[in-house]
């Protein structure tokens, strides 16, 4: 299969104007104000379409966005932006520093509904508006890791976020963005309606450097077998991600035939399995060791996946090689530890107690359920019991969130140079485990004053590395995503799993 870069090569000379495509949505979203939720649905339609940051992450570097320049202090507490000439809101306002102040200073009052946004600016201590475009960002301590976060945070119109009330609610209907497209209609179970503000340049004149097409249309349908059918017979020309049920068999050239192209996006989205190190066995690193060695992720990956997934060991900002499988080296540790069968019926116990975990499991996640049935028969081989317990989403993470479970499986959508603090710290998933010694502590205050992406790396690496040591958490996989475009379609690109529609031209 095919990789989509990370930046859409220029348009050529054949490249065609106008055209609308129509792009598989799989779930429709509450609302289009993305400082609200930090929901993918949301994100597809207005990132970077409608919404633009004042930052773009590149590699190891910034870029410019909203922002063309930007100054950073001698002393790291301070970082002065000079916003881009000529820019306007949809509405044809012109685009300022109150408006930036006023993105940055609702998320940092806002910590409930934009809790990773606002983990991401915790360092943040006020913003300043200056003559001549400029604003200034003045930190609590050197903080490249809140210079890293204006890549991620959309700015939005200072108006209905200072007014608030039906001004705000009615932005999350019809956003109003400085971004190339706008929103002409959301027809509700059916369809986002994207449409480009500005009109193309004329023909004969300077290939534009925005967008080619006229439109495009955000067909919502949460069924995966009814929008891959819609996408063979052309009435969808982009499916972002392909079901692993469908996949490989129902995307194989043969059957794709000479209308599709099927492309891997190889984004930072990685699942792991929480372990509640607050209880019992799984306080002991030992213990942990042992479960880790008892999880067969290759033949998972190959049975149950597809191989759609690479196995791991660590978060993805870093690199660990995964336990292999071992049943004789695991039965070792168990032993070594204490943990053994005393009473010769097969299971090992501890206090006199056999050894029995719990797995929560969400309803309807069928592979997840496979796969931790086929674990449990393994861990049952080497004397453990697991009981898997499937429960609705919301009885689950309500379970999670109370420390009331022992193991459960997550996924992390994360990104290149990722700020760990979204996934360590309090406002992300891996606090349920409970792990938290003083290395882990020291090492995130580490990160925070690593003065830039190219600084961080050797730490993220570290901190793999002690992830992978520790294992308060069994970490599976990271996820590749299959994507159908039609051929019709040209100048994609990839963010993450996100496909980057701004330089997109159509055939006609």
């Amino acid at each position: 299969m095919k990789s989509l870069p990370a930046v859409a090569p220029p348009a050529g000379k054949t490249a065609q104007r106008g055209g609308t495509i129509k792009v598989h949505l799989e779930a429709e979203p509450p609302h289009l104000n993305p400082l609200l939720d930090t929901v993918q649905v949301i994100d597809r339609v207005v990132g970077g379409l409608i919404y633009e940051t004042l930052l773009e992450c590149s590699g190891d570097g910034y870029q410019p966005g909203l922002a063309d320049t930007w100054e950073i202090s001698p002393d790291g507490m301070r970082v002065t932006l000079h916003l881009k000439t000529g820019t306007r809101w949809q509405d044809d306002k012109v685009f300022s520093g109150l408006d930036v102040q006023a993105t940055l200073e609702h998320l940092m009052r806002s910590p409930n509904r934009s809790a990773l946004l606002h983990t991401m600016i915790t360092d943040l201590e006020g913003v300043d508006v200056l003559p001549e475009r400029m604003v200034r960002l003045r930190f609590t301590r050197p903080s490249d890791l809140t210079v890293r976060a204006l890549c991620e945070i959309p700015i939005l119109p200072a108006e209905p976020l200072r007014t608030g009330g039906p001004r705000l609610v009615q932005l999350g209907r019809a956003p109003m963005g400085t971004g190339p497209f706008k929103v002409a209609a959301w027809e509700r179970g059916k369809r986002i309606k994207l449409v480009r503000i500005r009109p193309a340049a004329t023909p004969g004149g300077p290939m534009p450097s925005g967008p080619m097409i006229d439109g495009i249309d955000f067909e919502i349908d949460s069924d995966a077998a009814r929008a891959l059918t819609r996408v063979r017979r052309g009435e969808i020309d982009i499916l972002p991600k392909v079901s692993e049920v469908h996949f490989p068999e129902q995307v194989s050239q043969a059957t794709l035939r000479d209308a599709l192209e099927i492309y891997l996006l190889q984004p930072e989205r990685y699942s792991f399995v929480a372990l509640n190190t607050r209880r019992g066995v799984l306080a002991d690193a030992a213990f942990r060791h042992a479960l880790s060695l008892l999880l067969d992720r290759a033949r998972f990956a190959s049975e149950f996946h597809h191989g759609l997934v690479r196995p791991i060991a660590a978060p993805t900002f870093g690199k660990a090689a995964p336990d292999p499988f071992d049943r004789t080296l695991a039965g070792q540790l168990l032993e070594q530890a204490g943990f053994r069968d005393t009473d010769g019926d097969g299971v090992r116990e501890v206090g006199g107690s056999p050894i029995r975990l719990t797995f929560l499991v969400p309803a309807g996640a069928k592979t997840l359920a496979m796969e931790v049935r086929a674990y449990a028969m393994d861990l049952r081989r080497a004397g453990i019991l697991l009981d898997t317990i499937n429960l609705d989403g919301a009885s689950l993470f309500s379970r999670v969130e109370h420390g009331d479970y022992d193991l459960c499986a997550l996924t992390w959508d994360g990104r290149r140079d990722e700020d760990p603090r979204l996934l360590l710290t309090a406002q992300g998933d891996f606090q349920y485990t409970g792990y938290k010694p003083e290395k882990f502590v020291t090492a995130i205050d580490r990160l925070r004053t690593a003065p830039s992406p190219a600084t961080r790396l050797p730490m993220l690496q570290q901190f793999a590395e002690l992830l992978a040591t520790d294992r308060p958490a069994l970490f599976l996989y990271r996820h590749d995503v299959p994507t159908l475009v039609a051929k019709r379609v040209h100048g994609l690109a990839a963010v993450g799993d996100r496909v980057d529609l701004r330089s997109v031209w159509v055939d006609p």
